[in-house]
């Protein structure tokens, strides 16, 4: 019986698999059988693909952000397959990112008015322009990202939104509606 459950179980995940192969549905940062098709990765045009951070505007306090920053943005839109990274001078589109705003404030305060729990909060803007002119490509609008957290953990919280925010934009990069 335990046999026949596996059995059935295991025809079921392949029967799956190979309708949803056979429909063209790929994962994100996927392409086809055959490998990565760069073309469908990203809604920037192929021509655009060879990218430079132009600059991180960092109004707050917070010195981090910035590196923190640019060291995700290069990772995740590596691993997506977006962009090749390059010099500025010779890159055909550039990337800025505007951080509108940076907060922590409390969420849940105890009878003594301490914190019982915060909230970390990021607003940013990323927009990708061509190199010749300035010309917009894409620009993802402001958005936002908040996480919550426990006192005593605001710096795995900062991680965590900053992360969060990136990929939150990585996945608008994606997004062909």
């Amino acid at each position: 019986m335990r046999g026949l459950k596996r059995s059935l179980g295991l025809v079921l995940v392949l029967a799956a698999a190979l309708s949803l192969s056979g429909c063209g549905y790929t994962f994100t940062g996927q392409g086809t059988l055959m490998g990565p098709d760069p073309d469908a990765v990203s809604r920037l045009d192929p021509a655009f693909r060879h990218m430079a951070i132009a600059r991180v505007e960092n109004p707050t306090i917070e010195p981090w952000i910035e590196p923190r920053l640019r060291s995700l943005i290069r990772d995740e839109f590596t691993r997506r397959r977006f962009v090749t990274w390059v010099d500025k001078d010779k890159a055909t589109s550039l990337l800025t990112v505007t951080i509108k705003k940076f907060m922590r404030s409390t969420v849940v305060a105890g009878q003594q008015d301490q914190s019982v729990k915060l909230s970390t909060g990021l607003t940013m803007i990323f927009r990708v322009q061509r190199a010749g002119d300035g010309a917009v490509l894409w620009d993802s609008g402001e958005q936002s990202q908040t996480e919550s957290f426990f006192p005593g953990d605001s710096d795995g919280a900062d991680l965590r939104v900053t992360d969060l925010a990136v990929r939150r934009m990585a996945d608008l990069m994606t997004e062909n509606y």
